[in-house]
């Protein structure tokens, strides 16, 4: 389509009027449009380039839509899909949110990022990232997803309405899926100044290659240059470059933190098993140097969230209507963890209750917390929904809690807690079964009510003829608990916040 054939009486399936080209890309072209249905609000319109309109690159097409939607509903900073289709012409096409601001290469060309903004940037760069190699539940299976071309161009920054800066990282049109059969040959595709080693020398693909890209993208936002200074830009160069040269070290007058540099340079190793091994890794290091240079707003941070911890000087109609709620008799008075919901005010709310002595109760209120997901789908699908209280005195109080996916309860609590922000944890102390003495609030991240959902469509879809296989999949889920122990403990000693989520 071109720019002449954008009239107004063009209209895009009925609804989305073209207004003008704002980007091409490999795959296609993308409009600015007005959704003429939905109170004529602009959009972002993407089609296929027709020079490109064969099966292979349609499904190619189809895929980036379809991963882009579903990251999309998991995470705010990356760019949002809302519709599909095809035009007159069956020529395939996708709608965005319009992003009205300007991608980060053309950001810091113009502005020096301060230090406070780089980290702000890079971390909501680094929750994008996560998201999409924690996967998406594509095809019947969970799928982590790789990039596979994450630069400063498909990284795009916006201002909401209070002037905050949102990064949206997007363009997943070469993203590959884990599930992609593994060995398949196929031509170099990515961008070669950002690409890893073994991106460019077409080797299998992880998250890892991603957090390689990510070095680069940080690098260049600090020091506004590459990690070395090539004579000519080609992919020769960039060839040697990623898999020969050693990175610079920063010039000294950036006064780049040293936890930073090391940081950076460690995402730039040229063997994958020396980089960093997860987004959550780095994203947890940045916290912790942001905090190093900005004690004031560290301080600021912890105040808040231990705010939220429940106290007898404040509490909200809820927590006090949950602090009368008594032991069930049903249940034998010993420690144990149970989950239970609670009905309030025309909503239901999740929680798990547990019985330990009254000086343990105590203790544990201003503990760091900790809670996780994990799901066992054969023979019997089951979640372990973990929580965990950690003081350097008192070390670590593991309260396991275990949902059977089909029983009535197991159904019931997911299904809550996929559509809740926050459970409580009530403490009951032996022998006084009478009286909640104390509760804590959890937060459930939206990864993990992600997670919830996608577990709960694949409960749904198993058909189990063996009730008893639940105890198979329970014994799983505690092995694998006591092989993450000492994770969850490095992870926990090592956080400087009061809440985790694994």
């Amino acid at each position: 389509m071109s720019q002449g054939d954008l009239s107004k009486e063009n209209l895009l399936v009925k609804r989305y009027q073209l207004q003008e080209v704002i980007g091409q890309g490999a795959m296609g072209i993308v409009y600015r449009a007005e959704d003429t249905v939905s109170k004529n609000h602009s959009v972002a319109v993407k089609i296929l380039s027709k020079a490109l309109d064969d099966m292979k690159m349609i499904k190619r097409f189809q895929k980036e839509a379809t991963i882009s939607a579903l990251l999309s509903e998991r995470s705010d900073n990356i760019v949002r899909v809302t519709d599909y289709g095809v035009d007159q012409h069956k020529t395939p096409f996708y709608v965005m949110e319009y992003l009205n601001g300007e991608n980060l290469d053309d950001f810091i060309e113009i502005h020096n990022l301060s230090l406070t903004q780089f980290l702000d940037f890079s971390r909501q760069i680094c929750l994008a990232m996560e998201t999409a190699h924690n996967g998406i539940f594509f095809e019947g299976e969970i799928c982590p997803v790789i990039h596979r071309d994450l630069k400063p161009s498909n990284i795009f920054i916006i201002e909401d309405d209070t002037g905050k800066q949102i990064i949206k990282v997007l363009d997943f049109g070469i993203a590959k899926l884990v599930k992609d059969d593994k060995g398949d040959t196929e031509a170099f595709m990515g961008t070669p100044r950002y690409c890893s080693p073994e991106q460019i020398q077409g080797l299998d693909l992880d998250n890892r290659s991603d957090i390689y890209s990510l070095g680069m993208v940080m690098y260049l936002m600090l020091a506004q240059k590459y990690p070395w200074e090539l004579e000519i830009n080609s992919i020769a160069a960039w060839y040697k470059a990623h898999t020969e040269l050693t990175p610079a070290p920063f010039p000294p007058e950036l006064n780049i933190p040293p936890e930073l540099e090391k940081l950076i340079l460690k995402c730039l190793e040229k063997s994958p098993n020396y980089r960093p091994q997860s987004i959550g890794e780095i994203t947890q290091k940045l916290d912790f140097i942001a905090r190093k240079i900005n004690p004031e707003s560290s301080i600021q941070k912890i105040e808040f969230e231990q705010s939220q911890l429940v106290n007898v000087e404040q509490k909200s109609p809820l927590e006090t209507f949950l602090l009368t709620a008594k032991w069930p008799s049903n249940k034998p008075q010993q420690k144990i963890v149970f989950p239970r919901i609670f009905p309030f005010e025309k909503k239901v709310y999740p929680s798990i209750c547990t019985m330990l002595e009254l000086e343990d109760i105590k203790k544990r209120s201003n503990n760091i917390r900790y809670n996780q997901f994990l799901f066992q789908s054969y023979p019997h699908p089951m979640i372990l929904w973990l929580t965990v209280l950690y003081s350097l005195e008192d070390g670590a109080r593991w309260l396991p809690c275990y949902l059977d996916l089909k029983t009535k309860i197991g159904q019931q609590m997911v299904t809550i807690l996929s559509e809740s922000k926050q459970y409580f944890l009530l403490f009951y102390s032996l022998g006084n079964p009478d009286k909640c003495q104390d509760l804590l609030s959890f937060k459930v991240m939206l990864k993990q009510r992600t997670n919830l959902k996608q577990w709960a469509s694949v409960s749904n879809m198993l058909n189990i003829k063996h009730n008893d296989e639940a105890v198979i999949s329970r014994k799983k889920l505690k092995e694998d608990l006591e092989l993450l122990k000492p994770k969850i403990l490095l992870e926990i000693e090592k956080s400087q916040t009061q809440e985790i989520h694994g």
